[in-house]
């Protein structure tokens, strides 16, 4: 049986080792290799440092400024909203931010989402969010609900639902 070590101690001498080809000794351990500039500088412009032959730069020695940074907010105080994307009807296109826990549309001037469109009543359908769903709730209207083309009284929304009340269709983003 042929061991990783048997295989590195039966190499000949390493490409650019020292002089004198010396062998690895019997405990696997290698002689060094020698890396040719090229490769020393492909390495050095991956890790951003730049090989600048000549003396030290003098502006290595200034003093660090002491100072209160710009701080950057954490990149979970940028989620993305839950939407209601109004594509057509009465004032289409427009998107429609769901922020609260209920939310009711319709035509309405005291709904949340009020459309003016005469398919629409005036409370027509209210948004739910419980946890991290909404629920599309059918409130008695004339003209119902419609959830991706299936007349619907009450159903949880998932990301690009169609929701049709009247002449006014919805498409559905969840937020995170």
């Amino acid at each position: 049986m042929v061991t990783p070590d048997a295989h590195r101690r039966s190499r000949g001498p390493v490409p650019g080792a020292a002089a004198g080809g010396s062998q690895p000794d019997p405990g696997g351990a290698r002689a060094p290799r020698l890396r040719s500039p090229r490769v020393i500088e492909c390495w050095q412009k991956m890790a951003g440092a730049s090989h600048r032959p000549g003396p030290p730069r003098d502006d290595l020695e200034e003093q660090t400024v002491v100072g209160q940074p710009d701080v950057v907010p954490s990149a979970r105080c940028f989620r993305k909203p839950f939407l209601q994307q109004q594509i057509k009807g009465p004032g289409a296109p427009r998107d429609y931010v769901l922020e609260l826990t209920e939310m009711v549309v319709g035509r309405s001037h005291q709904a949340h989402i009020s459309i003016d469109s005469g398919m629409l009543s005036r409370r027509h359908i209210s948004l739910t969010r419980s946890g991290p769903e909404y629920t599309c709730s059918d409130l008695d209207s004339s003209n119902g609900m419609y959830l991706n083309g299936v007349k619907a009284h009450s159903a949880v929304l998932r990301d690009g639902d169609t929701v049709q009340i009247g002449d006014v269709v919805f498409i559905y983003h969840e937020g995170s």
